[in-house]
């Protein structure tokens, strides 16, 4: 999707572990693309508010309290102000957001002119994924913990700013499963997005 300044805005949502972050690196490597993580921003506030980035509580409190405080679509705001700053010293062909967890952050993109892309797959893969990242301490959580976790981010809620995973996927412009080889993903992705 171009926007009317001719850069590209893509928000990349999805199930846990399901190839989010891999369609953004592909986007930042092969096509010139700023990649924002709205975890990582609601990592840095985290730290700053409670000196801890673990998942539960930190995390979810962290990103709530920005949502309900500033906007459901805060996060994006924040994304695109950074990238407008850097677009100022290297040219980008767009910005691709990739963590959106709240339809605020859904309708952040789509009302600033972007393509929202789901990405999802069978949960043992995404579980097997997750295992091998062995970022934070989801290395210790088992299979049902998994499951729970990602049932704790969803709700049947209008909400702007409630974690709410599958709300996002009934807003995006399309589904991408990745629940093939990588290039097989990054065609599908391709073909979603007229790369």
């Amino acid at each position: 999707m171009t926007t009317s300044n001719n850069l590209s805005i893509i928000g990349v949502a999805g199930t846990f572990g399901s190839g989010k972050d891999t369609l953004a690196e592909y986007l930042l490597e092969q096509k010139n693309y700023f990649h924002v993580s709205t975890g990582d921003l609601v990592r840095e506030e985290s730290e700053k508010r409670h000196n801890s980035t673990e998942r539960n509580p930190y995390l979810q409190e962290t990103a709530t309290y920005l949502r309900r405080t500033f906007g459901g679509d805060i996060l994006i705001k924040k994304g695109l102000e950074r990238f407008e700053q850097l677009q100022q010293s290297k040219t980008y062909h767009g910005v691709v957001f990739t963590g959106l967890r709240s339809l605020g952050e859904a309708k952040g993109i789509k009302q600033a002119g972007g393509q929202l892309i789901f990405v999802d797959a069978p949960v043992e893969i995404r579980y097997k994924r997750m295992q091998d990242r062995k970022r934070d301490n989801e290395i210790n959580m088992s299979l049902e913990g998994f499951k729970a976790s990602e049932a704790n981010e969803q709700t049947q809620s209008d909400d702007d700013a409630e974690f709410n995973i599958y709300r996002i996927k009934d807003e995006a412009d399309d589904t991408i499963m990745n629940d093939d080889t990588l290039e097989t993903f990054i065609k599908r992705a391709e073909k979603a997005l007229t790369l």
